[in-house]
């Protein structure tokens, strides 16, 4: 299986510490898996932190959208190891994504609706992520 990466996830995996390594371990063995439309979310805890991907499959390849290191610290209180993929990504993205405007919905930072046809994963707002991990 071939995997690809898209720019972002690239372009940012050493300012965010989602190197290709943890990336590939988590879609090789994961904590769990979530799907949303056709992309799957996955999580892996690796202590200190959790690393969560969300991609594509297709026939001969794999393609990474999104790749966050979340530290539970960031979640306040939220028990992740008790929180499914889709639910993590939620919390995070509320936390630390950046509002969108969805027509019909308002401003978001994520919207993963099972009946409608809106799909939205969220962008990270870099900047008050990085401001929040320098205290951990």
């Amino acid at each position: 299986m071939q995997f690809l990466y898209a720019e972002l996830v690239s372009r940012f995996q050493e300012v965010l510490g989602t190197p290709k390594e943890l990336i590939e371990e988590t879609y090789n063995k994961p904590d769990a898996t979530d799907v949303a439309r056709n992309k799957y979310i996955s999580v892996k805890n690796f202590g200190e932190f959790y690393i969560l991907i969300v991609f594509e499959t297709y026939d001969n390849y794999v393609r990474f959208l999104n790749a966050y290191r979340i530290y539970p610290k960031l979640m306040d209180g939220a028990d992740m190891s008790r929180m499914k993929p889709i639910e993590v990504l939620k919390e995070f993205m509320d936390r630390y994504g950046v509002a969108k405007t969805i027509p019909g919905f308002g401003e978001r930072n994520i919207l993963l609706e099972k009946n409608t046809d809106v799909f939205f994963l969220g962008v990270l707002n870099v900047e008050k992520y990085l401001e929040a991990i320098k205290n951990i």
